[in-house]
């Protein structure tokens, strides 16, 4: 059971990991390249850390059974995956994912090809990842992992101003398909301008 502050920031740090090393691993084996996947600079993608907090607040202690928590999940991901992706278009007016060749896509930013792959792992990290985790947290003495947890905010905090200051600093594509690659290309090049 997940019950208090510092447990759900490490599962959103954990999830944000989990979900960084998932994209990254599935894009290089499609496109046969590595690709930073996520928005920030280091290895996070916090829409899978929010997305499995929000799904542990709001249905750990669900009465209802698992077909209801099942497709309520692939609702609120559904839901989450089109805000964040509208969000970061409208921000920095490019996207990072795009699914307009998938068929049953809504406007390119969610499509019934994922969302059943939301359903089964947000259930089985709720029952199954969940517990695991937290049986990883109580064995970390805590003074370690509140200093652990207090410098990952730290850090994570310096990654989004670094971030959104190197993506408002370079020239970013614009259209309807997913600019990842093309955006940590240009990152990377910007980077290394800066200190060399």
């Amino acid at each position: 059971m997940v019950n208090n502050l510092a447990q759900f920031v490490f599962l959103f740090y954990a999830y944000s990991f989990i979900g960084w090393c998932m994209e990254v691993t599935y894009m290089g084996l499609r496109e046969r390249c590595l690709t930073n996947r996520g928005f920030l600079l280091g290895p996070c993608c916090p829409i899978y850390g929010v997305g499995l907090v929000g799904i542990t607040l709001l249905f750990q202690d669900s009465s209802h059974g698992f077909w209801y928590v099942f497709f309520s999940i692939i609702l609120l991901c559904s839901i989450f995956e089109y805000f964040v992706s509208f969000l970061l278009e409208r921000v920095f007016h490019t996207r990072w994912w795009d699914y307009h060749d998938m068929k049953f896509h809504i406007h390119g930013r969610i499509c019934l090809e994922t969302m059943l792959p939301f359903g089964i792992l947000g259930t089985f990290a709720l029952y199954c990842i969940n517990p695991f985790l937290m049986r990883i947290y109580h064995h970390i003495p805590g003074i370690v992992s509140d200093k652990l947890l207090a410098g990952l905010v730290l850090i994570t905090f310096v990654d989004l101003v670094v971030s959104v200051y190197m993506m408002r600093s370079i020239s970013l594509p614009e259209g309807e398909r997913d600019h990842t690659a093309e955006i940590s290309k240009r990152i990377r090049e910007a980077i290394s301008e800066r200190f060399h």
